[in-house]
This record gives structure tokens, C-alpha cells and sequence, in this order.
């Protein structure tokens, strides 16, 4: 079958990321898809809207991907550039995307054999999970700010340790 998704930026051997001028970006979602003009050049039908820092750099360098072929299109310095319509678009789409629940208090976090089962409060509801391997599962971010991984590859964000109820740091740092 003839690939008819040849590209002239495919010749550009650069390792440079691109950077599109929102200005020239017209986005409309079609259903669940999300798609992209860029003016004078071409459209694409689905793309992905990607962050380069996710943990970090939550509105800053964000990467257009065309989704049909998997190609980078380019990338926004910030989202705060675009218009407040396009900008609510890509960032419905960015929100899909990282979906972490925020801890806010921990019920109980118990350990057996390795394995510990975590119940807490999110700022999307209440969660019952578990993680294996505390070394491998629980990355601070930065100063007091955690990421937990459960045994399904589900993220959780404890967004501030210090902002935890009292019972809630306790049943930290007995695991930790």
C-alpha cells in the first residue's frame, strides 16, 4: 500500500523541535478528535497534545503530535500564547492526557509482605490501591512533592506533604 503521509519536513535532519507560531494554529475538535491548521501549510485530523516537562513545565512547551502517524508537528512555547478558545481545547485534551488524582489524606497505607494498600481521599473522590516495591513506586518531584505509582501504572500526586492532615503524615512516614 502507497504511504500518502510523505512529508517535506521528513527530508529535515535537524534535531531541532519546531516551533509554531499560535497565531497561524486553528484547532477544532471533530467528536473525541482534536485537530489543527496550521495557516499556509497543511491540516492535521487528529493530533495529541503532549508536554515536554510533565512534571514541571505544566503550560510551557507543549508538543503537537500528529496521531494518525505518529509525527511531531512542532511545539508552543506556552499555552497562555494561544487564543482562549484554542486554548481551552488543547487543554481539555492535555487534561485527559496526565489525568493524576491529587492525594489529600490518607486513610489508612498498610504493609504486608512488600505490598502496600493504600486508601485515601483525591481531589477526585475516594481510592483503594496498591504498590509493590516503595523504592521504585514513590518519586519526589521536587522538595515535598510526591508521585506514587500503583501496581497498575495509575499515578497519584501528593501535591504537598506538608499540607496533609496530621494522621495522614504519620501513616507516611511509616512507610517511608
Amino acid at each position: 500500500m502507497i504511504d500518502w503521509t510523505f512529508d517535506y519536513k521528513d527530508q529535515n535532519s535537524e534535531d531541532q523541535p519546531e516551533y509554531l507560531n499560535p497565531q497561524k494554529l486553528q484547532f477544532a475538535k471533530r467528536g473525541d478528535a482534536l485537530r489543527v491548521t496550521v495557516e499556509g501549510d497543511r491540516s492535521y485530523l487528529k493530533i495529541h497534545a503532549v508536554r515536554a516537562f510533565p512534571l514541571t513545565e505544566l503550560n510551557d512547551f507543549i508538543g503537537l503530535v500528529d496521531a494518525i502517524s505518529g509525527r511531531d508537528i512542532g511545539l508552543l512555547r506556552s499555552l497562555r500564547d494561544l487564543d482562549p478558545q484554542a486554548r481551552q481545547l488543547v487543554q481539555e485534551q492535555i487534561n485527559k492526557r496526565y489525568f493524576i488524582p491529587k492525594i489529600g489524606r490518607i486513610h489508612e497505607a498498610k504493609r504486608e509482605f512488600g505490598t502496600v494498600y493504600w486508601d485515601v481521599d483525591t481531589d477526585r473522590g475516594r481510592r483503594q490501591f496498591i504498590m509493590r516495591g516503595i523504592r521504585d513506586s514513590i518519586h519526589e518531584i521536587e522538595p515535598g512533592r510526591y508521585l506514587v505509582l500503583d501496581v497498575d501504572g495509575n499515578r497519584f500526586e501528593v501535591p504537598q506533604l506538608e499540607n496533609l492532615d496530621s494522621r495522614s503524615q504519620i501513616w507516611w512516614d511509616k512507610l517511608i
